[in-house]
């Protein structure tokens, strides 16, 4: 099984070094600007791939491993996701997101403070949805319907803004005494809760079958190869243009 890199083509690139013993000197470097992209019909086609979540400090490695029997394919789960950032578009491991946290909000008691406030799941006596779970909201959200049921206007525990009213950048609404206005149906959302949610967001996954590897790196061979052009040399290597030997 060859490894991720070694399906790129070459370019001789021409020598920047101090040392080169001529102007058409070269050096030869992977095209590493040469990047695969999933097939569309393979991008559509649901049968095609499983669900997978990521669980702990689980790398891309060790899904390839459980998914292909071969932890060296870690390169097929990162394409066909996607994932061109490994340290963005992965999730932490327990001992980054720690650093990570810290590093972001300065200290462990920065943590329990509140980042947003979201609702909870509301619904009516007949089961219909009032309110979805998660929107986010300032903490005196408030929210009206009519309960056919009762025949009444039915009214969340908010408080309405006046004049005297204050709110702060993270949805907090005060009263004119200070104190804060917290609606029944909202609850508070802490740093660490909210970059824990956001972590977790990135554990679910797509993984491309076992059954159709062999047609993504066949497809991989084919897309990586050069196509005949001035600076075609072999479907594995081109050059680049010299400006040194054309004076510019």
């Amino acid at each position: 099984m060859a490894s991720y890199f070694s399906y790129f083509p070459d370019i001789d690139y021409v020598s920047r070094t101090t040392d080169r013993s001529s102007s058409n000197e070269t050096i030869r470097v992977k095209n590493i600007f040469k990047r695969p992209k999933l097939r569309d019909d393979f991008a559509s086609v649901a049968t095609a791939f499983s669900d997978y979540m990521i669980v702990g400090d689980e790398r891309p490695d060790q899904t390839a491993e459980a998914v292909y029997g071969d932890p060296r394919y870690d390169w097929v789960i990162l394409t066909t996701n996607n994932i061109v950032n490994y340290h963005e578009q992965w999730p932490l491991n327990s001992v980054d997101f720690q650093n990570y946290i810290l590093e972001k909000y300065g200290s462990e008691s920065a943590l329990e403070n509140v980042h947003h406030y979201d609702t909870e799941l509301f619904m009516d006596q007949r089961a219909r949805l009032v309110v979805p779970e998660g929107l986010r909201v300032d903490s005196n959200f408030d929210c009206s319907y009519l309960d056919d049921t009762l025949q009444a206007e039915i009214s969340f525990a908010g408080e309405t803004l006046n004049a005297t009213s204050t709110v702060d950048n993270v949805g907090t609404v005060k009263d004119a005494n200070g104190d804060q206005i917290l609606s029944s149906n909202v609850f508070a959302v802490s740093n660490y809760q909210y970059e824990v949610n956001e972590n977790d967001a990135k554990r679910r996954i797509r993984v491309l079958k076992k059954d159709y590897l062999d047609v993504y790196l066949s497809d991989m061979r084919r897309i990586m190869k050069y196509k005949p052009s001035s600076d075609y040399v072999t479907k594995s290597l081109k050059k680049v243009f010299n400006p040194r030997l054309s004076g510019s």
